[in-house]
């Protein structure tokens, strides 16, 4: 059921997918649900992309309901610890009540892919504002160098007419501990074909702020992982 705040609805979960084959270059996810189709939607998919052996999944584009999404994601990989472990924030402004959604990345071989897929009322674009930034200042939270059990970055508010709105995304490869999400409200933390571990979250009607903590947290620190934050206005 949707949620409306003012008459409006706000966030809404419309699809949850997940592809446990392995594969090379991209996965597909055929005929999800869309949700009503409102005035102004943007749809908004957190994707995650694991493997249990060693080799960057560099996520390098996404369509959602065959329209380009705006976005990006951050991810990390290695030989000790092993694993690869990616996660995406993406977002489009497609028409209709389904559509495919396909994720494209480069280098190596994903053992597996879930997408969390969410209608998001009042956002004026589907390009992001702003993306989150690890401790050294560039290109988001992931576990180099020194595969901490939890770390925080940072992330820039806009202003908007109904709040701002933040996304995030992490995931982690071969540990299956629970991850606690830092700066936003979790919605899931679970474990992804039976070796790894991704969560994800949003937060929204935010007023303006520049350097919001967004971060993860957990039990167990020598492990790969990756997340990425965005917000938009």
């Amino acid at each position: 059921m949707l949620v409306f705040i003012d008459d409006r609805p706000v966030i809404h979960l419309v699809a949850q997918a997940t592809d446990t084959t392995d594969r090379t270059g991209s996965y597909t996810f055929s005929g999800l649900n869309f949700g009503d189709d409102f005035s102004n939607r943007t749809m908004v998919a957190m994707v995650h992309l694991v493997a249990g052996s060693n080799g960057p999944l560099n996520q390098t584009g996404c369509t959602i309901g065959g329209v380009s999404a705006g976005g990006g994601d951050s991810g990390d990989s290695g030989t000790s610890p092993t694993g690869s472990a990616g996660a995406g924030i993406w977002a489009a402004k497609p028409s209709g009540t389904s559509g495919n959604l396909t994720v494209n990345f480069t280098s190596s071989t994903a053992n597996a892919c879930a997408v969390y897929l969410y209608a998001v009322a009042d956002l004026t674009s589907a390009t992001p504002f702003a993306s989150s930034v690890g401790p050294g200042g560039a290109g988001g939270i992931t576990s180099d160098p020194t595969y901490p059990a939890s770390m925080n970055g940072t992330l820039n508010v806009p202003s908007a007419a109904y709040g701002g709105v933040i996304f995030g995304a992490a995931s982690r490869a071969n540990n299956t501990s629970a991850i606690t999400l830092v700066g936003m409200t979790q919605q899931y933390d679970t474990t992804l074909d039976g070796s790894h571990r991704i969560a994800g979250g949003y937060a929204f009607r935010l007023p303006q702020e520049t350097n919001r903590t967004i971060g993860l947290s957990t039990g167990a620190g020598n492990v790969i992982f990756g997340m990425r934050a965005m917000s938009f206005s």
